[in-house]
């Protein structure tokens, strides 16, 4: 009985939250024929109550009466919003009293936040444009039909070579490009910023990547793609210390100091740079929403250094461990610093090595990004190498003297 008393008390609170919203919203424009916060509170307490009642087809007669209303409705005032809210408002309610609270709760919060921002919506749509439209539906054509198809299975030497993977990177860049694109048409810097955090969560090289493609097309904002790609390097270091957190406890006093100096350094030298450097609108018009030519190298250059990863270690033995260190840094940290925590515990690998061979990738990382910002612009190479410059020094001691 509680339950289903709780249900109700859902069904009803979030027709009232819609209700309050259309109540709000008739004030100052018009908004339908239908009630507010009593009309909207009774619809999600009938689609529970049809719910919990568990009648067979009542569920179906409540939605029918729901339209009807709905109908009317449209019949006497412009606009659809009110009534299809009215319908998605009885539906919820249904699935409060069916017990799916959260996908109520989820679905009503989801309602409540598109009618509220319908004015900043309407904004944003408007500054997208059809090109940013075309990129999302391409978008989502690759990673929704293209790479499913993919096979998930291993080719090539040791199987190292799996399509479905390396399309995977390619979609990361893709996407990065494109979310950079959105949100710098929408809130120009602060919104790449954010984008480049955003990607730094995934993969800060592929941010790195997309930003030197955009200093290419947009030359004279080289500060503000230097800074979006130096914070998403801030997510990389703060990356590799969780990974080593959670799979080598032991290690992370060993690595903490030096990747503590280097996300530091980088974090300086991004905030001067967005300091000093602030870009115009006409600076960050940009032409390509997706760049599918970067990320196409990108991809093709993750599925060669996976290969040359694989030689290496097959043919050096222990040697290799810092080959691969260094051939790992060309594209990426997670796998190399996952790899050297499992090894390491697993007791294959003594911690001096272990920590050598990470402080190595991630010098070979941060130099990759300071080469891929320079071919995108030299003054944006040169911003990425001073960031890199005190890490380096860490690194240099750390492998001289640990």
């Amino acid at each position: 009985m509680n339950n289903v008393l709780l249900e109700l008390a859902l069904a009803t609170l979030v027709g009232f939250a819609v209700g309050l919203e259309r109540e709000r919203a008739k004030r100052t424009r018009d908004t339908g024929a239908l009630g507010g916060v009593r009309t909207y509170a009774l619809l999600g307490l009938l689609g529970g109550v049809a719910a919990v009642a568990d009648v067979p087809g009542l569920v179906l007669v409540g939605l029918a009466v729901v339209g009807a209303m709905a109908l009317w409705s449209l019949s006497r005032a412009p606009g659809a919003t009110s009534e299809v809210a009215a319908l998605v408002v009885y539906l919820l309610g249904v699935l409060a009293g069916e017990g799916q609270t959260t996908a109520a709760l989820f679905g009503g919060l989801v309602t409540l936040g598109l009618l509220t921002y319908r004015e900043r919506l309407h904004r944003w749509s408007a500054q997208i444009g059809e090109e940013v439209l075309e990129a999302a539906v391409l978008l989502a054509l690759l990673w929704g039909v293209v790479w499913p198809l993919l096979p998930e299975a291993g080719y090539g030497p040791g199987g190292v070579l799996r399509p479905r993977e390396v399309w995977l990177m390619v979609l990361l860049v893709a996407g990065a490009n494109f979310a950079g694109y959105v949100f710098t048409r929408l809130w120009h810097e602060r919104g790449l910023y954010a984008a480049a955090l955003a990607g730094g969560l995934v993969s800060s090289t592929a941010v790195t990547m997309s930003m030197a493609a955009r200093a290419r097309e947009a030359p004279r904002a080289w500060r503000t793609w230097a800074a979006a790609a130096g914070l998403a390097s801030v997510f990389m270091y703060l990356r590799v210390l969780a990974w080593v957190a959670l799979f080598a406890p032991p290690l992370l006093g060993r690595v903490a100091p030096a990747l503590g100096l280097w996300a530091l350094a980088n974090l300086a030298v991004c905030l001067g740079l967005a300091r000093s450097g602030a870009a115009g609108a006409d600076e960050l018009k940009l032409k390509n929403p997706l760049g599918l030519t970067s990320a196409l190298v990108f991809g093709a250059l993750f599925a060669i250094v996976k290969l040359a990863a694989y030689a290496a270690e097959a043919w050096l033995g222990a040697m290799g461990v810092y080959v691969v260190a260094v051939l790992s840094g060309l594209h990426d940290l997670d796998a190399i610093t996952l790899s050297l925590a499992q090894l390491f515990t697993q007791g294959s690998l003594e911690a001096g090595v272990a920590v050598q061979a990470l402080l190595l990738a991630t010098l070979v990382n941060n130099a990759v990004k300071s080469l891929l910002g320079y071919l995108g612009n030299p003054r944006m190479g040169a911003a990425l190498a001073l960031a890199l410059l005190p890490g380096a020094a860490a690194a240099w001691a750390w492998l001289r003297y640990f």
